[in-house]
């Protein structure tokens, strides 16, 4: 099981700081990095190495926890712990920041652009979720602060083709938002959980959404359209697809769904197992969208590592 991830590189990304999250851009060339030293690094291939090709250190003052990149790739937002999230515009090989978000009192833990690439999502320590629009002049306006949360807000994401917002939280939930009537809702609290839910993904279709938590389990939940007799959302138990975890045991994860499994109670495999991935605690993993298998992870040692995943009977 170990010899179907293989370690491509090892990369001081952001050393003596955690590098705490790692977002590729949309073609798959490009990966963004961020830590406690309040840089964001953007990386690209020159031959068989990844080299750094940016530093953004010029826009916040506190940890950077998340970046994310627009549906075009010209974009990267950045969500820190000083209050605030900057917009960077791509020129060429150099970014500037051109936008600076503020509206939340206190940290915030995650940054989302939409697929459309008009709407951006952030959250907070502040327990809120605020869903912004971006107009044809790149300004930036909030349109709804959603205070559904009664704790720290850890997560949000979109659907990846509907203008559906998940977000997760230290009270244990995941909750789902929509525009209705020229307002943003939540309409759906998953429950289920034990402890701080960390991390959201999306499958391609959108209609599985994994979640993971400090209660050291994945869960899968499904959409049901509907009318459907098992309601609007279903938890699965176990895994699906090839989805990679990350976690405080230093250790990098992929599991995959059985092929020939039940879909409606399918059956899941640990296929890859690196113990040890990182010296410290794991906080991100990260699939290229373009080339299948390369895996990119950090850590609190503030290293990178590219990983080769093969299922096991390739």
């Amino acid at each position: 099981m170990k010899d179907s991830l293989t370690l491509l590189a090892r990369i001081p990304a952001h050393p003596d700081s955690r590098c705490w999250f790692l977002a590729w851009n949309p073609t798959g060339t490009l990966l963004a990095s961020c830590g406690g030293d309040r840089s964001i690094r953007i990386w690209g291939k020159e031959g068989d190495a990844w080299v750094c090709k940016s530093v953004l250190g010029e826009g916040h003052q506190r940890t950077i926890r998340k970046v994310a990149w627009s549906p075009c790739g010209n974009y990267l937002a950045s969500a820190s712990f000083d209050a605030t999230t900057c917009i960077w515009k791509k020129n060429q090989e150099d970014f500037e920041c051109v936008t600076t978000l503020e509206g939340h009192e206190n940290e915030v833990k995650s940054v989302a652009w939409a697929p459309s690439g008009s709407l951006i999502a952030t959250c907070s320590r502040d327990k809120s979720v605020w869903v912004w629009e971006v107009d044809e002049e790149d300004e930036y306006e909030c349109m709804s602060v959603l205070n559904s949360h009664t704790q720290d807000v850890k997560h949000v994401i979109w659907h990846p083709n509907q203008e559906l917002l998940a977000s997760a939280s230290y009270d244990d939930t995941v909750k789902l938002y929509r525009e209705e009537e020229d307002d943003w809702v939540c309409f759906t609290t998953l429950e289920g959980h034990e402890s701080t839910v960390w991390s959201l993904a999306f499958d391609h279709s959108g209609e599985r959404l994994a979640s993971c938590s400090d209660d050291k389990t994945v869960r899968i939940w499904r959409q049901y359209k509907p009318g459907n007799e098992q309601g609007q959302y279903h938890c699965w138990c176990h895994l699906t697809g090839a989805l990679a975890t990350a976690c405080g045991d230093d250790t990098v994860r992929v599991f995959e769904e059985e092929p020939l499994s039940d879909p409606q109670q399918p059956t899941f495999t640990l296929t890859a197992h690196m113990a040890r991935a990182h010296s410290q605690d794991v906080n991100c993993v990260a699939w290229n969208p373009k080339e299948p298998g390369l895996l990119a992870s950090c850590s609190d040692d503030g290293e990178m590592a590219f990983w080769k995943y093969q299922h096991p009977d390739a």
